[in-house]
């Protein structure tokens, strides 16, 4: 059966499929193709009669960086498109509003994956939203003449179109939660400090996301996104603004692989700290390049998985020795190296377990410890979560609780294969906490407490404990980096 819906730009009309309502492919800007390549995203134009909102919209242009599989049919610079699953198209319904931010590196990803679907959500009562933004170069070079952080831009652009639309789904504008996973994530972290983002969204969550700088990282926030976009420019054969927007798309998408930092350099181990296409500020719509405390203050609930880098470093990719672990810990650790290796040695386990530690300590924990100092000093209310859950698929494969393992459970996409009775019960619980704090602006405080000083978090396995933050052979790691950062603070000039 089909549903329509107007507005401001036009009817849509959606399907009605499992009691919901589901809309595909509704443009929230015009097309960024042509002279609109590089450009801020335009308001939509609108159309007569009835749009049909049933197949998602052409994704991004990407080649790598997608977690699941698209259901869209082909990939473009006409992207920017949204979806809709709501239980009701009642405008004074006022459900909450949950708006998902892909995740993807800024290089991939869409909102129509099959393993972030939106419906199982939207049957607990809220309407959730997921669009796609223009990726690596096609979003986020950093250019003096034609702009940056157009990818940002084209989130922004989203969340007016929710403000300006949603209550014809049966949403409430004036209480929106913007979540995401890796750069889903740290945009959702990055529109905390877009000053025109206040007032479009009024809480966050921010999954397995890079959080504060990373403690490795020496290179100045914003120089190597401006040194990529000459890089690929002088490529691309330079020109002016009007002959690099007539370069065909294939050579784009090339040139921004080429350039994305995705390639590891020779005798160096590649994390998400080498990626280029990222925000960067502008001074205006981002003030500031880097991790400046948050402009907004709302509640926001942030966690990470148990072994997030086996997504990055996987089981049997390497011949996992000593050797390797210190040219690992040399480069992501620097001169705390030797003190990390051992923290390493007081845990059992292999050597592959060994990476793990390393890597996810550093990347991943660290940086969330970081963040939670600049959340609680800005007085953001937050709380915290540790994902563990081994589903017997991961178990048998060794990828265990990585980085993106969540996802399934959050949106409620288990597959047969792979998962079991406790895996769609963590699910359950995850979905229902996930949308109590998009109602109410907190989880369910029995079983998740608010994070404070004394570092209460939930940790989320087969069953669902709390416990502290820091009690893991992970932080322990975590926190040698963590010190460093904090000498590093009190040394740098004020």
């Amino acid at each position: 059966m089909n549903i329509t819906v107007r507005t401001r730009h036009g009817i849509v009309e959606g399907f009605e499929e499992d009691e919901l309502a589901k809309f595909y492919g509704i443009p929230y800007a015009k097309p960024p193709v042509g002279d609109r390549r590089w450009a801020p995203p335009a308001a939509p134009d609108s159309w007569d009669g009835v749009r049909p909102a049933h197949e998602f919209g052409p994704i991004a242009v990407q080649g790598a960086g997608a977690v699941f599989t698209p259901r869209a049919k082909t990939q473009s610079e006409d992207c920017l498109y949204l979806n809709v699953w709501t239980a009701t198209t009642d405008a004074e319904a006022k459900q909450p509003v949950m708006v998902w931010i892909h995740g993807g590196g800024y290089l991939g990803g869409s909102g129509c994956e099959d393993g972030t679907d939106g419906a199982s959500l939207a049957r607990r009562g809220v309407t959730v939203v997921s669009f796609n933004y223009r990726l690596g170069a096609f979003g986020y070079i950093a250019d003096p003449e034609l702009g940056t952080s157009f990818g940002l831009q084209d989130q922004l652009a989203a969340l007016h179109w929710v403000q300006d639309n949603i209550a014809a789904f049966g949403g409430d504008p004036d209480n929106v939660t913007v979540f995401g996973q890796s750069a889903g994530g740290h945009s959702v972290r990055t529109l905390l400090t877009v000053p025109s983002a206040a007032g479009l969204f009024h809480r966050g969550i921010l999954q397995s996301a890079g959080v504060a700088r990373y403690p490795f990282d020496t290179i100045p926030a914003g120089d190597r996104t401006r040194q990529a976009t000459r890089d690929l420019f002088t490529h691309l054969g330079g020109g002016s603004a009007e002959d690099l927007r007539k370069i065909p798309t294939a050579a784009v998408k090339e040139a921004s692989y080429l350039y994305s930092g995705t390639i590891a350099k020779r005798g160096r181990v590649h994390t998400p700290a080498n990626l280029t296409w990222m925000p960067t500020a502008d001074g205006d719509i981002l003030p500031e390049d880097g991790y400046p405390a948050p402009v907004m203050k709302m509640p926001v609930m942030m966690g990470m998985t148990q072994n997030e880098s086996r997504y990055f470093i996987k089981p049997g990719m390497l011949p996992y020795n000593s050797f390797i672990l210190w040219a690992l810990t040399r480069a992501i650790d620097g001169h705390q190296a030797g003190a990390v290796r051992r923290e390493l040695r007081k845990a059992d386990g292999s050597m592959y377990d060994r990476f793990d530690r390393a890597y996810t300590s550093t990347v991943f924990a660290e940086p969330l410890l970081a963040a939670t100092d600049v959340f609680a000093a800005a007085g953001l209310p937050m709380y915290g979560y540790r994902f563990e859950r081994v589903s017997p698929g991961a178990a048998a494969s060794d990828f265990r609780a990585q980085h993106t393992s969540e996802l399934r459970y959050l949106f409620g996409t288990l597959t047969a294969q792979g998962y079991d009775d406790t895996d769609r019960q963590v699910s359950e619980w995850m979905q229902q906490q996930w949308v109590t704090f998009a109602r109410t602006g907190a989880p369910e405080h029995s079983t998740w407490p608010r994070l404070g000083n004394d570092g209460q978090i939930a940790i989320i396995n087969g069953t669902v404990k709390v416990g502290r933050f820091d009690n893991d052979p992970i932080v322990d790691i975590a926190h040698v980096n963590r010190a460093d950062r904090v000498h590093s603070a009190r040394q740098s000039p004020r």
